[in-house]
């Protein structure tokens, strides 16, 4: 699969969700129960990332193998599980009578997936003429992204829509890996964010039933707390607003932290 032309955006299935761009895009498959998967390809270098999360939610554990096209090095924490380099022959297709993307992974499990929001050429040149919008209205607009930087040992890939995020973190150093894509949704009181599949060293998880992220997510703006984050029991991520400016919006992240959102 080396050209992505035509599919891109955001989608989801039952069992899968995919985020693609003309250059590169994150796929994530539940391939078993309390197996999901993170691949990461790129429309030249081809796969450069697999993930696996092994277990349920809390209770679960993370093998990967990642790779710099640049130098060939390969960060593998699970030499002898093939079925991760075999994510390289896995098949994405746009059924053109249904309207749906087919994922067929290596195996034949076979994923049927449906547009959630369309990411089309120039779709993440931000509007610089948007000082007449509200705060909810910039933080929508500012808060696109399309980044794949890496070397070795290290991947920091974003996908971030109107609708939707969509990232590939990963830190051999750090010993960080985090892949994720999750609902977004604005309000004057701050973003929020449901993470609907998760995967970190210790964590794993997709929405049991996946379709479910194709509805809007829409957040309670009771959730909010001033100067801080909360993580409610809608399972949704509140950052609270904290200050705007003509070029920034500034938000109560966690632990102390403050998140951006830039115009430019």
């Amino acid at each position: 699969m080396k050209n992505f032309d035509g599919i891109c955006g955001i989608w989801h299935g039952k069992n899968a969700s995919a985020a693609i761009t003309e250059d590169f895009s994150i796929f994530f498959l539940r391939l078993e129960p309390e197996l999901i998967a993170a691949v990461l390809k790129h429309s030249e270098y081809g796969t450069v990332g697999t993930v696996y999360g092994i277990g349920n939610d809390r209770n679960a554990n993370s093998i990967y193998r990642i790779v710099n096209p640049d130098s060939g090095k390969i960060c593998c924490n699970a030499e002898n599980d093939e079925r991760l380099r075999l994510h390289e022959n896995d098949i994405a297709e746009f059924d053109s009578k249904g309207g749906n993307l087919i994922y067929t992974a290596y195996n034949g499990s076979r994923f049927e997936l449906t547009l959630a929001e369309k990411i089309y050429p120039g779709y993440f040149v931000k509007d610089k003429n948007s000082d007449s919008l509200s705060v909810t209205e910039k933080m929508a607009k500012w808060n696109i992204l399309s980044c794949f930087v890496y070397k070795d040992g290290f991947y920091n890939v974003h996908i971030d829509a109107v609708k939707y995020s969509a990232f590939f973190g990963f830190d051999e150093k750090e010993k960080f890996l985090y892949c994720r894509i999750g609902q977004n949704a604005y309000c004057e009181k701050g973003w929020a964010m449901l993470s609907t599949t998760c995967i970190r060293m210790n964590e794993s998880r997709m929405l049991e039933d996946n379709l479910l992220a194709l509805k809007d997510y829409k957040p309670n703006e009771d959730f909010f707390v001033i100067d801080g984050c909360s993580f409610p029991d809608d399972g949704g991520w509140y950052w609270s607003l904290k200050e705007v400016t003509d070029d920034i919006i500034y938000l109560n992240g966690c632990g102390g932290a403050t998140y951006e959102i830039h115009k430019n």
